[in-house]
């Protein structure tokens, strides 16, 4: 879809260009003094303000998408890795369940990347990664049983594993931790399915944005064919007056 609102974008640019410098093409004896008047004509300069406004306007809508779409790429990944978390059996060994939480560490780390960049564009994004976090410490409980684990956050969000620490708490109790993964993991998945669901706020957003692109799409349609409205009847009243001038000469 991006890529069609650019190539979209750039054909109604080149379209608008293309009219605006036909109207200054016409072949006369006084053809630099013609340009030149069409240079200065008002409305040909209103016309190319609106055109390089809604440029922007589409870039960053084209850009904001794609953004968004990253982010919520990110979240479908977290989501997988924690229903893998939850879904640990208890025959799993300390490899296999360090080798899980490893991933949803990095895949946890990647989202709050993704976060930073598509905050910018949307301030939703950064509720949704917060709340996302708050799944993973509802209770205090939990929060006290990662950190035995070797499982920490720092300042910025991030997540941090010391496999040391987590293969001492596995070694001295796996029912413990593999329930306490399971219970973080189902927590996450649920935090995960509701933002990405159909009426949830990442595909509120997108749809959102997709529909301001859509509208942008269409004023530059309208722009392009004012441009040729107006190129069209400014040739006929140039090839008015030139017929004019030769038929009193």
């Amino acid at each position: 879809m991006n890529g069609s609102i650019s190539q979209f974008e750039k054909r109604e640019d080149m379209n608008i260009s293309q009219t605006l410098s036909a109207r200054t093409s016409s072949a006369t004896t006084s053809q630099t003094t013609t340009q030149a008047a069409a240079a200065a004509n008002p409305i040909t300069a209103s016309i190319n303000k609106s055109t390089a406004k809604l440029k922007t306007q589409l870039d960053t809508a084209t850009a904001n998408l794609s953004t968004l779409g990253k982010f919520k790429a990110s979240v479908s990944v977290v989501q997988t890795s924690a229903k893998s978390l939850s879904s640990l059996k208890d025959s799993s060994t300390s490899d296999e369940v360090k080798k899980a939480l490893t991933a949803f560490v990095n895949d946890f780390n990647s989202m709050l990347s993704a976060t930073q960049t598509a905050a910018a564009d949307s301030s939703g994004v950064s509720t949704i990664s917060r709340g996302m976090t708050r799944a993973m410490t509802a209770d205090f409980s939990r929060v006290s049983a990662l950190r035995q684990m070797g499982f920490t956050k720092a300042s910025d969000g991030s997540l941090k594993l010391d496999t040391a620490k987590f293969e001492a708490a596995f070694k001295a109790s796996p029912s413990n931790v593999q329930g306490t993964l399971a219970k973080l993991g189902q927590l996450v998945d649920k935090a995960a399915g509701k933002e990405l669901a159909s009426d949830g706020r990442i595909n509120s957003s997108m749809t959102a944005l997709s529909s301001k692109s859509s509208v942008l799409q269409l004023q530059q349609s309208a722009l392009l064919k004012a441009a040729q409205q107006y190129a069209s009847l400014s040739s006929a009243s140039v090839s008015s007056a030139l017929n004019f001038y030769q038929s009193g000469r």
